[in-house]
């Protein structure tokens, strides 16, 4: 999106440079110049997300974790672990764990298993991770295969199925009975989700014995301008 508004910047100044009517090439200032200011405001959330602001980064981690009511034994998944930076940080925080964390990559992302697997090591806990291709609208585990499951603002982004709900049900099906989860999504937006009182309900007829949601702007600050961006984030957690 980004490059598209430079782009369309260029279209609207390049005319400029040449002999045209004085009226038209102000109206293609006026309308260059208004241009920039969502160009400014998406940079501006470009920049924040980035892989580079660590500080956004480690908050939602850490969120997703806190919610997390697991003593740390046994297995755990991260679905849709892109780079592994919240599998990386279950793992450190979890010594006796062992982290499996599944992505299907692919060329919209600049991530791979093995950027995965060079950050595990960097991180030292690369002996305690696991890293493979999967989507996760069907996961390659048996059913109750872990004893704690995690994902960070992933299902809205899964493409091999329309049905968000679906996605949900699939993490949970890995999960132990007694196990722990803690997902986090925009699963305020009632397009994709339905609403929010409806999912809760429906997550219990599966069988899984509490969960709770906790908007992430109620969590961690965040600048004003970003906060329409997170409006319908949020953590489901809680045990099967």
């Amino acid at each position: 999106m980004i490059y598209l508004f430079i782009f369309v910047f260029l279209i609207l100044l390049i005319p400029t440079l040449f002999p045209i009517v004085p009226l038209l090439k102000i109206v293609l200032w006026v309308i260059a110049g208004i241009w920039v200011l969502p160009f400014t405001y998406l940079l501006h959330l470009y920049s924040f997300f980035s892989a580079n602001n660590k500080e956004i980064q480690y908050k939602i981690w850490d969120l997703v974790i806190e919610k997390l009511p697991w003593n740390g034994q046994g297995k755990a998944l991260d679905i849709g672990t892109g780079a592994g930076g919240l599998a990386i940080q279950l793992a450190k925080r979890f010594p006796e764990s062992n982290v499996w964390g599944i992505d299907y990559w692919g060329k919209t992302w600049n991530y791979s298993k093995q950027q995965c697997e060079k950050n595990a090591k960097i991180e030292g806990v690369a002996e305690r991770l696991i890293f493979q291709k999967a989507s996760a609208s069907n996961l390659p585990f048996n059913d109750s295969e872990f004893d704690a499951i995690v994902s960070n603002f992933v299902y809205h982004e899964v493409r091999d199925t329309k049905d968000r709900r679906k996605l949900i049900n699939e993490s949970l099906r890995v999960l132990k009975k007694g196990g722990n989860f803690s997902l986090q999504d925009t699963f305020n937006n009632k397009k994709k989700y339905g609403k929010l009182e409806d999912l809760i309900n429906q997550i219990k007829e599966w069988g899984i014995q509490q969960v709770t949601f906790a908007e992430i702007l109620d969590e961690i600050s965040v600048p004003k301008l970003i906060k329409p961006e997170l409006k319908n984030m949020g953590v489901l957690y809680g045990n099967k």
